[in-house]
């Protein structure tokens, strides 16, 4: 009798069938799997029962075989092939009679113990690997290939951006602008499982979207961009997962790809420039043309100076009072005044906000001034000098003829000639006003021009003020004259009393007292002659020596030139 060895596997302890099985009930692999030639494949590291049976049916009644460990033993101890790759079951020739067809005796199993390899395959697109993202730029078609090199592939199971796993049949379409997410493994025929592999795609079909920025200065006036000289424009774009490529633009008459410089205004006039720009993406999505109109203001502020209050120009020379003020003002002919910056004092630099003056004192001061547009356009510095004049000016009356000062009173005669000129150290008189005998109710004020004189005798006031090129105006001076008319009275008499009163004979020795009084200006000199003598000034008393008749005139002058006359006749004896 044929005796036929039947090789059993079994999954979890439940012994399994073999011929023609490959799939559990569950769905799944069996750990053993004959294919269409008859090979045994037997997933690795399962255990191993042998059974004898002396029939091909199935049905037939078989034998667990025990191996040499199992005697004695209530249980049936496996074995196990000892790794992956082709095994061996041989009926050894161990007995006296000869084997005479060897093959009969020898049985192969072969141990599975690798798992299948799936290899992804994407249709022909734009692509870029961003991160760990496959990112196309249309849609694509996936396809898995899954190879094993024994006993053969059992599924390939894959789930698209779900954790449902569904056995790959056809490719896979991705057609929608979306993230996707692909987990797949493989099954051989024994049940080794590949590991669960995941592949990141995205597809793209979105341009990348470009924004300039501008460095420098730059401002917008009624929604119009203007730059300056100084200005630059910055292109950045941005693109949600394949990334930017490229960014071209056309600028300044020449086109060109942005190297992340800066574009710059070199080579523009003033006017109105265009910048026109778009982005490309790793995956060739274009971005439409894009333009930047702006203004570029190349001009600076016109600036000018105004003085508000005293001023006066003389030659190249402006004097201006302390109370003068400088007034700045500036016109821009597109992107309107930033500030205005002016020095003065010690080269300080201050923001104009209000006219500003200058020291409460004599002399010549600097100031500068400059200004600047909204896009830092900055004029030119203007420098600028005035001369500062802050003290008023002087009168000091002057008499031409008769005059005399007492008693802080000036006496003068009817002819006498008033003057009253005027100094000033630095801008000049501007004039010089006066009042005779003002009265502050009904004040009268004269201009000078001239010399004068009073009209009338007796007392009088004369007020009168100056003022320079710059306003200054001195003080009101106030000073008493009085115009004095009339001789002095002349007073005579001895030093003895007449020996002969009726006929005026005097003593030898005797002395003659003169003497004379004014009721204003008071008496200048007295003079006298005797005889029609030499006329001699009076310094004492006259003495007589010579018996002799004797005729003394006597002149007095007042201090004004007043003149009095008068005559004494007597006789020494």
């Amino acid at each position: 009798m044929k005796i036929f060895l039947k090789i059993i596997g079994l999954i979890i302890g439940v012994m399994i069938p073999m011929a023609g099985f490959s799939q559990q009930a569950g769905g799944g692999p069996s750990p053993v799997y004959v294919d269409k030639e008859g090979r045994i494949f037997v997933k690795s590291k399962q255990p191993i029962f042998l059974r004898l049976s002396t029939s091909t049916d199935e049905k037939a009644p078989s034998y667990l075989m025990k191996n040499e460990a199992s005697m004695g033993s209530g249980e049936v101890k496996p074995f196990q092939f000892e790794g992956h790759g082709k095994h061996s079951i041989k009926h050894m020739a161990d007995h006296r009679i000869p084997q005479k067809r060897k093959e009969n005796h020898l049985f192969y199993v072969y141990d599975d113990g690798k798992s299948p390899r799936t290899k992804v395959s994407v249709t022909k697109a734009p692509w870029v690997y961003n991160g760990n993202v496959n990112i196309y730029g249309k849609p694509v078609t996936i396809t898995l290939q899954t190879t094993d090199e024994s006993s053969g592939v059992f599924g390939t199971f894959y789930g698209l951006n779900s954790d449902q796993f569904s056995k790959y049949g056809q490719p896979i379409q991705l057609v929608e602008e979306m993230d996707y997410k692909l987990v797949f493994y493989a099954l051989d025929n024994v049940g080794n499982k590949s590991k669960e592999r995941t592949r990141l795609y995205a597809l793209d079909f979105t341009p990348p979207e470009t924004s300039y920025k501008i460095i420098g200065g730059h401002v917008v006036v009624e929604g119009e961009d203007i730059l300056s000289p100084r200005s630059k424009v910055s292109l950045k774009s941005r693109d949600a997962k394949a990334g930017v490529k490229q960014i071209r633009y056309r600028f300044k008459g020449e086109k060109g790809v942005y190297k992340n410089q800066p574009l710059n205004m070199s080579g523009l006039k003033d006017g109105v420039h265009s910048l026109i720009y778009a982005a490309e993406d790793r995956v060739g999505n274009a971005e439409d043309n894009k333009t930047f109109t702006f203004y570029l203001d190349s001009i600076p502020p016109e600036v000018s100076y105004n003085l508000l209050g005293d001023q006066y120009v003389k030659g190249n020379t402006t004097f201006v009072s302390g109370y003068t003020v400088v007034e700045l003002t500036a016109l821009d002919n597109k992107a309107g005044v930033r500030r205005i910056r002016y020095y003065f004092p010690n080269r300080v630099a201050k923001t104009y906000e209000s006219p500003f003056g200058f020291p409460w004192k004599n002399g010549e001061f600097n100031f500068s001034y400059a200004s600047s547009d909204k896009v830092l356009n900055v004029s030119q510095t203007v420098k600028k000098k005035v001369v500062v004049d802050i003290s008023p000016p002087e009168v000091t009356p002057k008499f031409t003829g008769e005059h005399y000062f007492s008693r802080k009173t000036h006496y003068v005669r009817l002819a006498t000639m008033i003057s009253l000129p005027g100094s000033d150290n630095l801008s000049g008189v501007k004039g010089v006003s006066y009042m005779i005998d003002a009265d502050p109710e009904t004040e009268s004020v004269i201009s000078y021009s001239e010399p004068f004189s009073l009209t009338s005798e007796g007392g009088h006031t004369l007020s009168y003020f100056a003022v320079d090129n710059v306003n200054n105006e001195s003080d009101l001076s106030v000073i008493n004259l009085y115009v004095d008319e009339k001789a002095p009275e002349i007073f005579y008499h001895f030093s003895v009393n007449p020996t002969v009163p009726e006929e005026s004979i005097y003593p030898r020795k005797s002395l003659l007292y003169l003497a004379a009084t004014d009721k204003q200006s008071g008496i200048r000199d007295i003079y006298y002659s005797i005889n029609d003598g030499k006329e001699m000034k009076y310094k004492k008393p006259l003495s007589f020596q010579k018996s002799t008749d004797y005729v003394v005139k006597i002149r007095v002058i007042d201090n004004v030139g007043n003149v009095s006359h008068d005559q004494v006749d007597f006789t020494i004896q």
